[in-house]
């Protein structure tokens, strides 16, 4: 997990982003909620999916390096890919948040889609493969 190479008020920011994302489609899958379960318990950060006021100006400060923003959008990316496709909700909302951090680079947040995409794969092709 690239996570863990951010700071806990980054994590925090991610986490809440990824709530806010989970309910882009207005349906937080199980596997979602399994993510952000996993993700919240990992860090130390309170399971909490009522994020209506946050303020994502603010809370996107957070994040100054290149590096934390590349981060941040592969952990949004992921979260979406739980429920088995990125959806058009999350990719709009993904897009919204690379063009507040300055990151509405579309070969980057290709390659960025990719880097996940392929991840999911990855994993799948094991968890296949152990089980047969």
């Amino acid at each position: 997990m690239f996570a863990d190479q951010l700071s806990s008020e980054q994590r925090q920011v991610v986490f809440d982003l990824a709530v806010m994302l989970a309910h882009a489609d207005h349906d937080v899958s199980e596997e979602e909620q399994q993510y952000l379960k996993n993700f919240s318990g990992a860090f130390g950060i309170e399971y909490d999916l009522d994020k209506s006021d946050m303020n994502i100006d603010n809370a996107l400060m957070a994040f100054t390096t290149r590096r934390d923003k590349i981060i941040l959008l592969q952990e949004l990316v992921k979260l979406s890919y739980k429920d088995g496709h990125f959806g058009q909700e999350e990719q709009e909302n993904v897009f919204m948040i690379a063009q507040k951090i300055g990151l509405n680079d579309p070969e980057l947040l290709i390659r960025v889609e990719t880097w996940v995409r392929e991840g999911v794969n990855w994993i799948y092709e094991g968890e296949q493969m152990l089980e047969s």
